[in-house]
């Protein structure tokens, strides 16, 4: 019912799960990536209302997560794991194994051109040099236009490839190939690639500056270290003992809900593609999505405060939606994979355009 259900291609990975040629509109709302803290605050504000009627769920990847308790919150929610172990799957069904051939991958965290982040990218481009050596370094879509950005990792010796836009269906194809085949994936924050990484048994670090995002204060940092510490520290990470690493897959899968995932008509039900396609989530999708999104910005709707708090620790401000309105609005759903489903290389600096559109521009 919202175009969140479609980001990072986890739409259109479900539909090919659930054995369908396409994705079709969600009666409801699915959790499009890791937070630090309740999804139904930072993903799910806009929409107080879903939830609350059983035909449009709130749909999120895991109820084990440290980051947030279901009991604590008012809407009830349904945990269905993450697109990316359903990826997992259709993949192992192909034969497909984790392998270390990339050697390492470091993905810097990422703003966009609605939260700038700043810092030294030189500085840190030349650490990950010194400790992992030459890596492929997966830059987001629009730091990859950012020639001072771009220059900097490329100076330190580093190859640069992103995952494409978030409207590409087959970008998690692409993060699942250097997930999949990294010999040791790194973040400067704790972030979503980090735990794919880990839950398929790559070796996943968090080291290097943090750099500064938005209003993010150096608490919220902390926080991050402290709830999730496996994942911290360069030289704790790199001497990793099995058990360590093991451990980390553990808790890797546990956050993104492995527990929970669904078999093909369970996961249709959830979703709401059962039977033939129903106008209700279209008519959310095209119209009323937009019109809720609105009336939060416009303050005709009020989030509550844990929303409020949520969107703060992420550096966002409901205000910066104004800066580009067009690009929240919704536009056709993606196209499903092909089959048989594999990995896709990313897209390298030559190959991706100097040109971004609108659709990319909601820090994950």
């Amino acid at each position: 019912m919202d175009i969140q259900n479609h980001y990072y291609g986890h739409s259109a990975v479900m539909a090919a799960y659930a054995g369908l040629s396409r994705p079709r509109h969600v009666a409801g709302l699915l959790q499009h990536g890791w937070t630090a803290t309740s999804p139904v605050d930072a993903h799910f504000a806009d929409f107080p209302l879903v939830g609350r009627d059983p035909k449009r769920r709130l749909l999120v990847w895991s109820h084990s997560s440290r980051a947030w308790s279901p009991s604590g919150e008012e809407r009830p929610t349904t945990a269905v794991g993450a697109p990316v172990l359903y990826l997992e799957r259709l993949l192992q069904a192909q034969g497909w194994r984790r392998s270390d051939h990339l050697g390492p991958v470091f993905v810097p965290f990422h703003g966009t051109r609605l939260v700038r982040v700043t810092g030294a990218h030189r500085e840190l481009a030349a650490q990950v040099a010194d400790v992992d050596g030459p890596s492929t370094v997966c830059l987001h879509s629009e730091d990859m236009t950012d020639p001072e950005i771009t220059s900097a990792w490329a100076t330190a010796g580093h190859r640069l490839v992103t995952a494409g836009r978030r409207d590409d269906p087959a970008f998690l194809l692409r993060i699942m190939h250097l997930a999949g085949n990294a010999s040791r994936l790194s973040s400067n924050r704790l972030s979503t690639a980090v735990f794919y990484a880990a839950a398929v048994g790559t070796p996943a670090a968090v080291w290097g500056d943090p750099l500064t995002f938005g209003a993010q204060s150096e608490s919220a940092l902390q926080a991050l270290r402290e709830g999730w510490p496996e994942y911290h520290g360069v030289e704790s990470r790199t001497d990793a003992t099995s058990a360590e690493d093991a451990a980390a897959t553990a808790l890797a899968r546990a956050e993104l809900g492995a527990d929970s995932l669904l078999e093909p008509e369970g996961l249709r039900e959830a979703m709401g593609w059962t039977g033939p396609a129903s106008p209700g989530p279209a008519a959310q999708y095209w119209a009323a999505s937009p019109l809720a999104k609105a009336a939060m910005v416009l303050g005709l709707t009020k989030r509550t405060e844990q929303s409020t708090a949520a969107m703060s620790a992420g550096g966002f401000s409901p205000m910066l939606w104004l800066r580009h309105p067009l690009s929240h609005l919704p536009r056709p759903l993606p196209k499903g994979l092909d089959t048989p489903v594999t990995t896709v290389e990313p897209l390298s600096v030559d190959r991706f355009p100097v040109e971004t559109t609108a659709a990319d521009t909601v820090p994950r």
